[in-house]
């Protein structure tokens, strides 16, 4: 078959714009330096998960955990908030708060400083215009680069960190990320504080949660919702990135028919990004139609806006959400730290903290951004095939059309 022809997977990239494996889909997507040094603040090795160098990440997270639980940090840190300031110096042990530093500053600066090579990295990839082999087929699983919903991967990862992640594609990060919440939420005892906040009884939860392992929570939840949403974002970008140079690369090596007799006929029919586009041209190809009267070619995107939602049909990866989920981080961590002294207790406070954050990051961004905003993105067509086949097949193909979710279509009338 035709297809053949361009199979991705037989030539290798100087510059990749992703890859898909058995551990996982992955991308080189630009990405705000200053979000990604922001995450590294929050917790070391965020801004580094959130670019998508996941061993780094992982490596400063265990580092995390570790040097913070040893050196007594996060109590420090509020009581330091609380004004307690004689016990927060009694709590921590300088042996291994003196370790923390250098890392700690070494990590907010290379996330930034790879989030800068990053971008130029991803520019290089589009001026050489790489394919991307779109699935992986192994012993252990199958791995298929598809469209999914981002605020289906939100929502997971809101009932529970990394089942967003899995749901992406990203099965090495969902389990770290879903096995290091369900650890951190035993030795905090979260669960049962939780349950405690619900039921009223702020006394006996106060005093059940361990502080320390406590307030790593926070930050902790709001990244795997964030990096869920983006994850499907940066994946749903490089399907369409994909299937927008498989497009462009058959239609050149295939050519057009310069000329068209007046027993043919002309249809125009308009496709979302999707892997019903290229099932449809197999489908037709199967039927008899020559390859180099189907003609498929996507349209220009000729909107400028930023959305403050992306959805499945539009994905501009500009994400006005980016400083709603830093607020929500911060006022979440103070909303836990005063918890502890408050009477709700640090779980409801945490819970109203990132909801306060969350409105307080997205009236910012929406000031600050000086673009036109739309608040949510609309659905669109994005390809657009014409196929040029004799009359008598016309029926055949308008029902292929139907059958693979066309978004419409058009005979064209004959002209001299």
């Amino acid at each position: 078959m035709p297809h053949h022809k361009f199979q991705s997977a037989s030539i290798k990239p100087r510059y990749s714009k992703g890859h898909i494996s058995v551990l996982g889909i992955n991308s080189v997507y630009p990405r705000p330096p200053w979000v990604a040094a922001w995450w590294s603040i929050a917790f070391p090795g965020f801004g580094h998960m959130f670019l998508g160098k996941y061993l780094h990440g992982f490596v400063l997270i265990i580092w995390e955990l570790v040097v913070n639980n040893k050196s007594n940090l996060n109590m420090g840190i509020a009581l330091s908030f609380q004004g307690r300031f004689e016990e927060a110096k009694a709590q921590l042990n300088q042996n291994w708060l003196l370790l923390y530093v250098a890392v700690f500053a070494y990590s907010i600066w290379d996330s930034y400083r790879c989030a800068v090579e990053n971008n130029k990295s991803h520019t290089l990839s589009e001026i050489e215009d790489a394919p991307v082999a779109p699935s992986d087929v192994s012993f252990f699983d199958v791995v298929i680069l598809d469209k999914k919903h981002p605020w289906a991967g939100l929502v997971w990862s809101a009932l529970s960190p990394g089942l967003g992640q899995l749901y992406s594609g990203s099965t090495v990060v969902g389990t770290f990320i879903l096995a290091w919440w369900i650890f951190v939420c035993y030795k905090a005892m979260a669960v049962r504080a939780w349950l405690y906040s619900f039921l009223g009884d702020f006394e006996s939860m106060i005093s059940l949660v361990d502080w320390q392992w406590f307030l790593f929570l926070p930050s902790m939840y709001v990244f795997a919702l964030y990096q869920a949403f983006a994850s499907v974002n940066e994946n749903n970008i490089l399907f369409d990135i994909e299937q927008i140079r498989y497009l462009r690369m058959r239609a050149e090596n295939l050519g057009q028919l310069n000329a068209m007799d007046n027993n043919l006929v002309k249809i125009l029919a308009t496709f979302e990004h999707s892997p019903y586009v290229e099932m449809a041209i197999h489908d037709m190809e199967k039927l008899g139609i020559p390859s180099e009267r189907i003609i498929a070619l996507p349209l220009e995107n000729l909107e400028p806006q930023t959305h403050v939602i992306d959805s499945i049909h539009r994905v501009d990866g500009r994400s006005i959400l980016d400083g709603a989920m830093v607020g929500g981080t911060v006022f979440m961590v103070l909303g836990t730290i005063y918890g502890f002294i408050w009477h709700w207790g640090p779980v409801i406070w945490g819970l109203i903290g990132l909801f306060i954050g969350f409105l307080i990051g997205l009236a910012i961004e929406l000031a600050v951004n000086k673009k036109k905003l739309k608040f949510t993105s609309s659905r669109k067509s994005e390809v657009v095939i014409q196929l040029t086949c004799p009359e008598t097949m016309k029926d055949q193909l308008i029902a292929v059309l139907k059958k693979r979710r066309a978004g419409g279509f058009v005979i064209m009338p004959h002209t001299h």
